[in-house]
């Protein structure tokens, strides 16, 4: 089902060149909702596609892929597409599925500019996240169980079961 394709521009033979894993009719029809929006991420597509009308573009299945076909087969053979036309490329980045070393020391650095508490209970907090343990992990008691006196059920079951303690206090 993988398949490298191609939106072609009639009149002036420029293509852009994707990949996509799945049915080739719904990427077609995702990137005709996006261009009929305005809101196609080429620009260059995007303002053919105002100026000339959905008529004046064709889509092209380039390549069929085998189903088992890796992400890097599918990369290598798009980029291959890519070159091949490279000339009259809509494409305005042949990037990577791997972001470029630039993207990486620019993310770093967008990263440091934010601020984050080093308090213990920050550190914690992101401990306890990182183990995948919502926050306030087992404090919410109902009102009537806190009437009672009694723990919620997670803290109990922890210590050993509500009932048992209070079988223990009775016998």
């Amino acid at each position: 089902m993988p398949a490298i394709y191609a939106i072609r521009h009639k009149a002036s033979g420029f293509v852009y060149i994707g990949c996509t894993k799945g049915k080739l009719a719904k990427r077609m029809r995702e990137h005709r909702c996006l261009l009929n929006q305005g809101k196609h991420l080429c620009t260059k597509l995007q303002s053919d596609w105002k100026r000339d009308g959905e008529s004046a573009f064709e889509s092209i299945e380039l390549e069929h892929l085998a189903d088992d076909a890796t992400v890097v087969d599918k990369r290598v053979r798009e980029l291959a597409w890519m070159q091949q036309h490279q000339a009259a490329l809509y494409n305005e980045h042949q990037v990577s599925f791997a972001p470029i070393p630039a993207a990486i020391r620019k993310g770093i650095a967008a990263s440091a500019a934010v601020p984050r508490p080093q308090t213990p209970e920050a550190n914690e907090a992101r401990r306890q996240a990182q183990l995948g343990k919502p926050k306030g992990h087992g404090a919410k008691i109902s009102a009537t169980k806190r009437a009672l006196g009694q723990r919620p059920t997670l803290e109990a079951a922890r210590l050993g079961g509500i009932a048992s303690k209070a079988k223990q206090r009775t016998g």
